[in-house]
C-alpha cells in the first residue's frame, strides 16, 4: 500500500508538470508577452518577440512591452543606481514606442513629463544619444 501511494504520488507529480509545460506551449503569443509583462520580465518579452515574423500584433505587443518597460524603469525599477539612469533607461524604451507608433499619447506625455523636469535642473539633460533620438522625434530639448 505504501508502494502505491507513492508511486501515485509521483503520477500526480508527473502530471502537473505535464500540464504547466503544455499550457505553455498553447499559450498565445500574447498571452506569453502578457504572462511575462506581468512578471516585469520585459526583456524576456522584447526577446520573444525578436523571434517572430513582424505582424500587426507583433508590432502591437512590441509597442505594449517597450511602454510597459519604460513606465517600469520610471516608477517602480528599483536596482537603479541613480535617477539620470532610470531616465534614460525609460526615455529609451519609449522612443521604441515612438518609433512604432508616433501617436502613442502615453510615451509622449511621459516624454513631456522626464524632459520637463530636467528642464528644472540647469546642466542636466538625458544622456546624448537619447537627446539626438528624441530630436529625431521632434522634441525640443
Amino acid at each position: 500500500m505504501k508502494n502505491f501511494l507513492v508511486v501515485l504520488a509521483i503520477l500526480g507529480l508527473v502530471a502537473c508538470n505535464k500540464s504547466e509545460s503544455d499550457k505553455v506551449t498553447t499559450m498565445s503569443l500574447s498571452e506569453k508577452v502578457e504572462a511575462f509583462l506581468d512578471a516585469d520580465q520585459y526583456a524576456d518579452a522584447l526577446t520573444l518577440l525578436d523571434q517572430q515574423e513582424s505582424t500587426p500584433e507583433v508590432e502591437t505587443l512590441r509597442e505594449k512591452t517597450h511602454l510597459n518597460y519604460g513606465l517600469y524603469l520610471e516608477y517602480r525599477d528599483s536596482n537603479a543606481t541613480n535617477m539620470r539612469d532610470k531616465m534614460n533607461g525609460a526615455l529609451k524604451q519609449y522612443i521604441e514606442v515612438l518609433k512604432i507608433n508616433p501617436n502613442n499619447e502615453k510615451a509622449v506625455s511621459e516624454i513631456q513629463q522626464i524632459l520637463e523636469i530636467y528642464s528644472t535642473f540647469p546642466d542636466r539633460k538625458p544622456e546624448e544619444a537619447v537627446v539626438e533620438d528624441l530630436k529625431e522625434l521632434g522634441f525640443e530639448i
